[in-house]
């Protein structure tokens, strides 16, 4: 039995709203990693990428993942959480998460995308938008125990409630 959820997904797929509110209807506990790296650096995400670069940014994140010890918690991670196998490890295996991927089809990310720069998203090889997506879909499947289509917030919500 799994102590923990834990979302990944594109940026924009509802891990952290979605999230709040599966965690508030199944009362259990929320922590939203992306704020937890902006609270520790007093820092908005694309100012810490901006700052560190994409490979410290990722290592601060890792760091902030391995900090994480509860249960009976959802754990909405951020979009580029699928780059840290080593945190994808420690949600796994140290915290027994349940990893449920919101996917997203490429065009309702393009719909729901806006700047990359000015959201805080990560590219490492400035490769274009569909090669982003294409990279990123293949690192959450291969890292979650169950898929669950998120175009649709309100059909998503009562997906996940079953789950």
């Amino acid at each position: 039995m799994f102590k923990n959820i834990c979302l990944i997904g594109l940026p924009y797929s509802g891990k952290s709203s979605l999230g709040r509110k599966l965690a508030l209807a199944r009362n259990i506990g929320f922590l939203e990693t992306d704020k937890m790296l902006e609270y520790k650096y007093h820092s908005k995400l694309k100012d810490l990428i901006k700052l560190k670069g994409i490979s410290g940014f990722l290592s601060k994140e890792d760091n902030i993942v391995q900090t994480i010890h509860c249960e009976n918690t959802l754990i909405s991670t951020g979009g580029s959480m699928v780059y840290n196998t080593n945190a994808i490890h420690h949600l796994k295996n140290n915290l027994n998460c349940k990893i449920i991927h919101l996917h997203l089809s490429l065009p309702e990310f393009r719909n729901r995308i806006g700047n990359l720069e000015e959201r805080g998203v990560i590219n490492k090889y400035g490769i274009s938008l569909e090669e982003l997506y294409l990279e990123r879909i293949r690192l959450c499947n291969l890292y979650s125990d169950i898929t669950i289509h998120a175009d649709n917030k309100y059909d998503t919500i009562k997906r996940l409630l079953k789950e």
